[in-house]
C-alpha cells in the first residue's frame, strides 16, 4: 500500500512538472533544385587532342586503360549538363527563455540520378560522398571533375545558445567564419565558443574556434608527438550608428599541425585585422572591408638542420613570414525600380621572390572568402562545388613536380571558391519591373595580382625548393565575365531564378605553356528555391 501511494505521489509530481519542462520547437530551412548546362568547363580548346596524366605533353595520346584512372580534369573538354539539389533544416529547441539548442542538417545534397557512389546501380545507401569522376563501363573512374556530394543525412551544426547577466554564450558547432561584409565570409562550420556582449550601440565579440584536432602528423604518433591543434581566437567590436555600422576584428591563428618532436617541424602563427563599414544614405548604399594579415607562416625549431616538412632544395629549414593585404568596396544606388552599382576587390598574391617572405595568396589556407559569389562562374562556390575547379592548362612544367600550387601557402593555382591573388572590377545594372521580379546584368574583369611561379626565386634562376630553373605563368589575366540573373517570386517563400554567364577566358589558364589554346565558356542555369 505504501509503495502504491509513493508511486502515485511521484507520478503526480512528474506530470505536474511536465508543462514547466516543455520545449518549444521552431523549424526553418530551405530546399533547392537547380539545373545546369556548362558548355566548356575545361576552358580549353575542345578540338585539341587531349592528353592523359599530369605531366603529359599536349598532342601525345596515351589511351591505355591504366591511364584512364589518372586522367585529370584538363582533358574533360565536353559540355556538362545535370540537376543538383539540397534540403536543409534548422531546428531551434527553446528550453526556457534565454536558453536554446540549435541544430542544422543537410540531406540529399547530390546530383539527380548520380549512382556512382553505389557502383552504378540503382541502390540507395548511405555514403559520405560521391567519388571523384564517373565510372566507365569497365569500372575505372575517369577524370576528377565531379564534386563532393552528400548522399544522405549530414548534421553540420549543434550548439547551445544561452543568455547570462553579462552577455550571451554560444557553445558547440556553429558558424564562425562570418564578419562584417560578405567579402571574407565562408560557409564552413567549426566547433568552439563565442561570447557576445551588447551595450547601447556597442557590441563586443570574443571567440575560440577549434579548426583542427591532431596529434602530430600521424595518429600512430600518440604519446610521441606534440599536441598539434589548429586554434583560432577572435576579438572584435561593432558600433552601430544611424545610417549603418562599423567594426573591427582581430584574429589570431595558431597551427601546430606541422610541429612535432620526431624531427624539425614548424609552427604557424598568424595575426589578422579586419575592419569594415557599411551605411545607407538615402538611395545610396556603401560598404567596404579591409584585410591586413601578418605573422609567421613557418617558424622552425631550428634553421641549421634539415626540415621535417617543407624543406628547401638543400634540405635546410627556412623560416617564412607573412604580410598580406586585401580590400573590398561596393557602392549601389537605387533609383526604384532601376538600380546600378560597382564592386572592387583587391587581394594580394605571393610574388615568390624571397624565400623568407610571403606577400599574399593566403585565403585558401585560412578557409576564407568562399561565400562571396561575385560572378556565376569565376570564384562561385556553387559552380565549383557542382562543376569543379577551373584548371585550364595549369599543369606541371617539364621536369618540375608540385608546380600547380604555391609551395609555401599551399594555394592551388586553379580558380577555386576562394577569391585570392586578384584585382577585380565589376559594374552592374538592374531593374525591378514588379515587386516580385528582379533582372540584373553585370560585367566583370579580373587579373592576377602576381603571376604564379613554379618555385620561389627570380624567373630563370635556380629555384629555392626544387633546384630547377624558375618558370612563370604566361599571363595574369583571368578573363572577363558577363552575367545575367533574373529572379521571380512565385510565392513569398518560393523563388525561381534563371542565370546566364559568359566567360571570355584569359591567358592565365594557359599556365606555363604559351602554346596552349584556351577557349571561352558559358553557363546556363535555372534554380527553384524554397525558404521556410
Amino acid at each position: 500500500m505504501r509503495k502504491a501511494l509513493l508511486l502515485l505521489i511521484m507520478s503526480l509530481i512528474f506530470f505536474t512538472a511536465l508543462p514547466a519542462a516543455a520545449v518549444d520547437v521552431k523549424f526553418s530551412g530551405s530546399y533547392y533544385a537547380q539545373g545546369w548546362y556548362v558548355d566548356n568547363p575545361s576552358v580549353l580548346d575542345k578540338g585539341e587532342t587531349p592528353g592523359f596524366g599530369a605531366n603529359t605533353t599536349w598532342g601525345t595520346v596515351d589511351a591505355s586503360a591504366a591511364n584512364y584512372a589518372t586522367r585529370d580534369a584538363r582533358t574533360l573538354r565536353g559540355a556538362n549538363a545535370f540537376y543538383s539539389q539540397r534540403f536543409r533544416l534548422l531546428t531551434e529547441f527553446q528550453v526556457v527563455e534565454g536558453l536554446k539548442l540549435v541544430t542544422r542538417f543537410d540531406a540529399l545534397e547530390k546530383r539527380w540520378g548520380d549512382q556512382g557512389w553505389a557502383g552504378s546501380t540503382g541502390e540507395t545507401q548511405s555514403r559520405t560522398q560521391t567519388p571523384q569522376g564517373s565510372p566507365d563501363p569497365n569500372g575505372t573512374r575517369r577524370g576528377a571533375a565531379n564534386p563532393k556530394a552528400q548522399e544522405n543525412l549530414e548534421f553540420e551544426r549543434a550548439y547551445l545558445d544561452f543568455n547570462v547577466p553579462f552577455g550571451k554564450f554560444q557553445v558547440g558547432y556553429l558558424q564562425f567564419i562570418t564578419w562584417g561584409t560578405s567579402f571574407l565570409d565562408t560557409t564552413l562550420t567549426a566547433g568552439g565558443i563565442r561570447y557576445l556582449y551588447s551595450q547601447g550601440p556597442w557590441q563586443a565579440v570574443a571567440a575560440i574556434e577549434k579548426r583542427g584536432e591532431w596529434v602530430g602528423l600521424n595518429a600512430n604518433n600518440i604519446g610521441i608527438a606534440n599536441d598539434a591543434d589548429r586554434d583560432v581566437y577572435d576579438l572584435g567590436a561593432i558600433y552601430k550608428f544611424k545610417p549603418g555600422e562599423a567594426g573591427i576584428l582581430y584574429q589570431y591563428t595558431r597551427s601546430a599541425q606541422n610541429k612535432w618532436e620526431q624531427g624539425n617541424g614548424y609552427l604557424t602563427q598568424l595575426n589578422g585585422f579586419y575592419p569594415y563599414v557599411k551605411a545607407t544614405f538615402g538611395n545610396l548604399f556603401l560598404e567596404g572591408e579591409a584585410m591586413y594579415m601578418f605573422g609567421d607562416l613557418k617558424s622552425y625549431e631550428s634553421t641549421t638542420v634539415n626540415a621535417s616538412t617543407g624543406a628547401s632544395a638543400t634540405g635546410l629549414a627556412q623560416n617564412v613570414g607573412v604580410r598580406a593585404l586585401g580590400a573590398y568596396a561596393h557602392a549601389k544606388y537605387d533609383l526604384k525600380p532601376a538600380y546600378f552599382g560597382v564592386k572592387f576587390v583587391y587581394v594580394s598574391g605571393d610574388d615568390q621572390q624571397d624565400n623568407d617572405k610571403v606577400t599574399g595568396s593566403m585565403l585558401q589556407s585560412q578557409q576564407m572568402n568562399r561565400s562571396f559569389y561575385p560572378t556565376l562562374i569565376l570564384w562561385n562556390d556553387d559552380y565549383q562545388n557542382n562543376v569543379g575547379n577551373i584548371s585550364g592548362n595549369i599543369a606541371n612544367p617539364a621536369g618540375v613536380t608540385s608546380a600547380t600550387a604555391n609551395r609555401r601557402t599551399g594555394q592551388s593555382y586553379a580558380v577555386r571558391q576562394e577569391m585570392d591573388n586578384v584585382w577585380f572590377y565589376q559594374l552592374y545594372v538592374g531593374v525591378k519591373p514588379t515587386p516580385k521580379m528582379d533582372l540584373k546584368v553585370a560585367i566583370a574583369m579580373a587579373n592576377a595580382d602576381k603571376k604564379p611561379k613554379s618555385d620561389v626565386g627570380t624567373v630563370g634562376a635556380t629555384g629555392y625548393y626544387s633546384g630547377r630553373a624558375v618558370q612563370e605563368f604566361v599571363d595574369g589575366k583571368y578573363g572577363t565575365e558577363l552575367d545575367f540573373i533574373g529572379t521571380y517570386k512565385i510565392y513569398d517563400n518560393l523563388t525561381y531564378m534563371v542565370g546566364f554567364g559568359y566567360l571570355w577566358t584569359g591567358d592565365y589558364f594557359k599556365g606555363y605553356d604559351a602554346n596552349a589554346k584556351v577557349k571561352d565558356n558559358y553557363l546556363l542555369s535555372h534554380k527553384l528555391t524554397l525558404n521556410f
